[in-house]
């Protein structure tokens, strides 16, 4: 038995000059991240985890921020946000915790869903990648959870009820402000619901101004899953 083993030693030892490139370093690091609730829905964590702030540049010049958040499918990186965020915009910034800014572009855009994918220059850092899934049901009374960055104050977790669909749209009870339009709504488990779209009405001196607990967001089911792997797929060869 003995000799067995030296055998197996000597059969599988790597030569004196080789050389192991085995990275050993976890994709996220979370230096940046605030300590979380051990026994808080999956959907919340997720959402902070996942969740980047979009800074789009316009002739040079800042022209707005949204939010989004971070997944993985396979081999792919992807951010998830609203179209409106990032459409006409000349430059996009993701911002991670840390204030991090990695550059990124748009592989796809549906002005009519409001939904957008963004794939980063290079992995992020100190944004977790979390599996892509879809809770395409939409109950109503339904638990949902978004993170945000309303007025570049961080990182701000939302909780909500869903309260009513109509298609391709979802009516929510929470909590939203300008700069959480781009936000991954997900459900208590983690699997994403939509998309928080503008819901504007008119504010004092003709501003727009966000109505604060009744908040429309995209239905995650107008994104094919199997459209999302073909233009993933497409956007690396």
């Amino acid at each position: 038995m003995i000799k067995g083993l030296l055998f197996f030693l000597v059969l599988f030892a790597k030569p004196a000059d080789a050389h192991l490139n085995f990275d050993l370093k976890p994709e996220f690091d979370d230096s940046h991240t605030s300590e979380l609730d051990p026994y808080a829905p999956r959907g919340l964590k997720v959402s902070y985890l996942s969740s980047i702030a979009i800074q789009s540049v316009s002739n040079g010049v800042p022209s707005g921020t949204g939010s989004g958040n971070y997944f993985k499918l396979g081999k792919h990186r992807f951010i998830i946000t609203a179209a409106h965020v990032v459409d006409d915009q000349d430059e996009i910034l993701i911002i991670e915790k840390g204030y991090v800014m990695t550059k990124a572009r748009v592989i796809y855009s549906n002005s009519n869903s409001d939904i957008a994918i963004l794939v980063p220059e290079q992995k992020l850092r100190y944004t977790k990648a979390i599996s892509f899934r879809r809770d395409i049901n939409n109950q109503m009374g339904e638990k949902t959870y978004h993170c945000g960055h309303p007025a570049r104050e961080g990182w701000h977790i939302s909780e909500g009820l869903l309260t009513g669909t109509n298609n391709d749209v979802l009516l929510l009870n929470t909590f939203a402000w300008p700069g959480s339009s781009g936000s991954v709504v997900f459900d208590e488990s983690g699997r994403v619901i939509g998309v928080i779209s503008a819901l504007r009405v008119g504010g004092p001196f003709g501003l727009p101004s966000m109505i604060e607990h009744i908040v429309l967001a995209s239905n995650i089911k107008m994104l094919d899953h199997k459209e999302l792997k073909a233009i993933l797929k497409d956007a690396t060869e």
